[in-house]
């Protein structure tokens, strides 16, 4: 456990220079006209050095190891890193002190001197709460309502912090908290690269037995004129992330709701994998932008790793068996989406957008009086929308422009759809139904220009359906077939498992016999 110096300190003793930078008390003039007070920090090469001091001015003489990070990181970190571990020792303030933080830090202004400064002579310099460009709040609830919020802001001239908790805080929601220190800094360093990253597994896994929530928001200064933002919710039954920035916008929503559809780990990495692969070939037909591309693999990845220990099932809880699950993915079900900007490529014709937008879900159903007499269907959906342009021949280059000798190009329209449906029951426990369904199409339209003119508007379609019955798959010898050894079974259903995820590419699709 980390020792953390008591919150609630009142003597404006100096403070203890940290490694990494130069932290030194050099005055701690007390107004008469207020109930706060003042610290002015030189921050330098150190005190003996010739160079001028640069006196910084802060909110109130609480010492605390965060206090000490923000010097550090205001003498030596750009805007970008102004949160570099600020995050987790904040929240791990809170954990293992319990009390409640608040703390600035700013430049000076002009003609400060360094052995005497009164932060309430000028308003103006005292506070910077919500006044940065990269602005983080997490708030975290627990099992007894305790809620816990944390905010922190930079900008190029302050640093804030903010930690409350509205109530107790027992040793073990501590201890739950503190444990989420680390995956907070993390989702901060994600969103405060360049470009963005999407970092939030380790807030995903929090004790859901203490904790009832977490919640994360997010909003990072990318440049002058464009914003990161994120939004980020988990609790015992959802978790939901949404974020919008330059590359474009994506929501994935996680149902928790329904444990009973799970699959084992190994099955679950399997499953996530093959989205992953089907996000990739999405990227690749409607050529989407790579960050963006990433962005959302790394949340879906993040959203659908590690559901934590399902709720101990009642008795007459409805559980699949083997054969069950090999018609299910084993994850939980979803709705995904994402969008990249829209960029008007052609100055000639502004008309003509490149754009990228997919989907992606799952959706499980289990329903029935008993065991003996259960339905269990799984639906997947997949859409790809898109436009680009590309040079006419192959290894040209596009340069297009308002000259008619740029214009020649192909302009290309992606409109896809894919889905895949399973469905498994039984009555008395014996099994009435097994089948698959699933479904393809994809339309390619490409207009060719040469010196700006239209000259071929070609689409090409293409689709398949196809259905299996499954009952002889998986029960031969009610049709006359040789039994299934118990090694035999367990391949065969594998192998029908890997046949049951969305297939984008009608060509690809499996036949009905399988």
């Amino acid at each position: 456990m980390t020792t953390i110096t008591s919150l609630n300190r009142t003597t404006p003793s100096t403070v203890t220079p940290v490694a990494g930078g130069n932290y030194a008390s050099t005055s701690g003039a007390t107004s008469s006209t207020g109930n706060g007070s003042s610290t002015v920090v030189s921050l330098g090469a150190g005190a003996n050095d010739d160079a001028p001091a640069k006196p910084l001015v802060w909110e109130n003489r609480t010492r605390s190891s965060s206090a000490s990070l923000m010097a550090q990181n205001f003498a030596n970190q750009p805007l970008a890193g102004r949160l570099k571990g600020l995050g987790s020792e904040l929240l791990k303030q809170v954990a293992y002190d319990g009390e409640n933080f608040s703390q600035t830090v700013q430049q000076a202004p002009g003609g400060v001197q360094t052995d005497t400064y009164d932060m309430l002579v000028l308003p103006s310099q005292v506070s910077q709460h919500g006044m940065g460009d990269n602005q983080i709040a997490l708030t975290v609830t627990t099992r007894s309502g305790v809620k816990v919020e944390l905010k922190l802001d930079a900008g190029e001239s302050s640093i804030a912090v903010d930690a409350k908790a509205d109530g107790e805080l027992t040793e073990v929601e501590r201890k739950a908290l503190g444990k989420l220190a680390d995956a907070f800094q993390k989702s901060i360093d994600g969103l405060t690269e360049d470009p963005p990253r999407v970092d939030l597994a380790g807030l995903t896994q929090f004790d859901s037995n203490v904790l009832s929530s977490v919640d994360l928001k997010g909003q990072v200064k990318i440049n002058p004129k464009e914003t990161q933002l994120l939004e980020f919710r988990a609790d015992s039954t959802q978790r939901t992330v949404n974020f919008t920035g330059p590359a474009g916008s994506a929501k994935i929503d996680v149902d928790l709701s329904q444990p009973a559809a799970w699959g084992s780990k190994q099955q679950q990495a399997k499953a996530l994998d093959k989205y992953l692969q089907q996000v990739d070939q999405a990227a690749m037909r409607g050529q989407g932008n790579a960050d963006m591309v990433g962005m959302f693999k790394d949340a879906f990845t993040d959203m659908n790793t590690d559901y934590g220990t399902p709720p101990a099932a009642s008795p007459s809880s409805i559980f699949l068996a083997d054969q069950d699950r090999a018609l299910t993915t084993g994850l939980a079900d979803f709705k995904a989406s994402f969008s990249q900007a829209e960029v008007a490529s052609n100055p000639f014709r502004v008309t003509e957008k490149d754009t990228f937008a997919y989907a992606l879900s799952q959706k499980t159903s289990i329903t029935g009086t008993s065991q003996l007499d259960r339905s269990i269907s799984q639906q997947q959906q997949s859409n790809l929308k898109a436009s680009y342009h590309t040079p006419e021949k192959a290894g040209a280059k596009l340069a297009l422009d308002l000259s008619p000798n740029s214009q020649n190009y192909r302009y290309v329209l992606i409109n896809d759809a894919a889905s895949s449906s399973t469905e498994i029951g039984y009555d008395k426990g014996a099994l009435v139904k097994a089948s698959m369904e699933m479904q393809a199409s994809q339309s390619s339209r490409v207009l060719h220009y040469t010196l700006g003119k239209l000259k071929e508007d070609h689409t090409a379609p293409s689709g398949k359906a196809m259905q299996r019955d499954l009952m002889s798959t998986l029960e031969p010898e009610r049709y006359g077939m040789e039994q299934l050894s118990d090694d035999e079974r367990t391949q065969m259903l594998e192998k029908l498992n890997n046949q049951i995820f969305l297939q984008p590419n009608p060509d690809a699709l499996p036949n009905e016999r399988g």
